[in-house]
């Protein structure tokens, strides 16, 4: 049996086969409740090629749920980066939602075969490996429950840990390589950090190892990338200053001391991971305006002029380019060169983007070869922290 999901206030008896818009609108449901940083207000990708295997006239539903006023899309799209967005109109995004059965016996071999041929597409090493890994974990299920009932969850948090927690333990799993950043994404990227202590691995526990301040750290990696490709040698020897200070960015996102040495340089009081929210919105993440410059903005390049001019450097055709390098940076090092030397180990692991969960038993050999990989391959050495998921 496939299960699909739509609003309890959607009527659907009178279409004679409704599997397709069902399946639509599980996707976008999916969308929304796996992955914290959607709300009932955001656009869920679809993936016209997704769809199009699965339902070759996948037009005609996506039209029918648009004409009825039951979602509404942005109509933005990047060829080869980004799909087309959609979601429920109000009328059906406050409501609660209701499992159906998907009959139609087309949609579901296609369902299968579309898992069946995810699975094939991973024959990388460090795909392979996690996809395996993936299919072994487990969730305490009775704890993670009763945790979320006596939380104090909205509807939409609710249904969404209720979902996360459904799919790990009928195994229903899900795994894609981002074309973008080549970053992965599977349930367990989604699942919210609140129900990851209920993860088991034969009965074990997991420990997270990440990297202290791991976003600025990992800019070490483009800032020597732009030094080798755009500065040369004799340049950097008549500014003296040009490498000193960029010794010293380094030195503070090495130790995974940079926010506190920014937050009392500019004598800010906040909150600490506000003041991270802020700080990338402002400088890696934000659009560059020659007419206006923010204040975070002039304070970090009066800290750091070098850095500040690579960042506008990353970010000068296209913003959100920056963000793209730093995830494919991330991507390089973590998944597609630490992943394959711990899986010839026979590491059982798990990423989440720049951190990795593991057993308890394996967490120095896994904090050593992230050591020794960003020493190898960057010179570079990170912080890392061990921590109970």
């Amino acid at each position: 049996m496939i299960k699909g999901y739509i609003p309890v206030n959607l009527n659907l008896a009178s279409i004679k086969r409704p599997d397709k818009i069902i399946y639509i609108l599980t996707r976008i449901y999916y969308g929304r409740v796996l992955n914290e940083t959607h709300s009932i207000n955001s656009f869920i990708p679809l993936s016209a090629k997704i769809l199009r295997f699965i339902m070759y006239d996948y037009k005609t539903p996506l039209s029918y749920l648009i004409c009825n006023g039951i979602i509404e899309t942005n109509n933005r799209y990047i060829v080869g980066t980004s799909s087309k967005g959609f979601r429920l109109t109000s009328l059906y995004a406050l409501t609660d939602f209701k499992q159906v059965e998907i009959q139609d016996k087309r949609i579901i071999n296609k369902i299968t075969k579309y898992k069946n041929k995810q699975a094939e597409e991973m024959r990388t090493i460090q795909h392979k490996h996690i996809w395996n890994c993936l299919n072994q974990i487990k969730i305490d299920s009775d704890r993670a429950r009763k945790f979320i009932e006596n939380a104090e969850l909205d509807a939409e948090r609710y249904f969404s840990y209720s979902m996360s927690i459904e799919m790990i333990e009928a195994g229903t799993w899900f795994q894609t390589v981002d074309s973008t950043a080549g970053r992965v994404h599977n349930n367990i990227t989604n699942l919210s950090r609140n129900l990851r202590p209920f993860l088991k691995y034969e009965g074990q526990n997991l420990i997270e190892i990440d990297i202290a301040n791991s976003q600025p750290f990992l800019f070490n990696i483009l800032i020597n990338n732009y030094l080798n490709n755009h500065v040369s040698i004799s340049n950097r020897n008549i500014n003296l200053s040009y490498d000193v200070g960029f010794e010293k960015y380094k030195e503070l996102t090495s130790k995974g001391l940079f926010y506190e040495y920014l937050m009392k340089e500019l004598d800010i009081s906040e909150d600490r991971s506000l003041f991270k929210v802020r700080f990338f919105q402002k400088i890696f993440y934000g659009r560059e305006n020659p007419n206006y410059v923010s204040k975070e903005r002039k304070q970090f390049t009066k800290l750091f002029p070098n850095e500040s001019e690579i960042i506008s450097f990353y970010k000068k055709d296209d913003y959100r380019q920056l963000a793209i390098k730093l995830q494919r940076a991330e991507a390089d090092i973590m998944i597609n060169t630490i992943v394959p030397v711990l899986a010839a180990k026979g590491i059982f692991l798990l990423t989440i983007h720049d951190s990795i969960l593991t057993t308890p038993g394996n967490a120095e050999i896994v904090k050593q070869v992230i050591l020794d990989e960003f020493q190898t391959q960057y010179g570079l050495i990170p912080t890392l922290k061990i921590k109970g998921v």
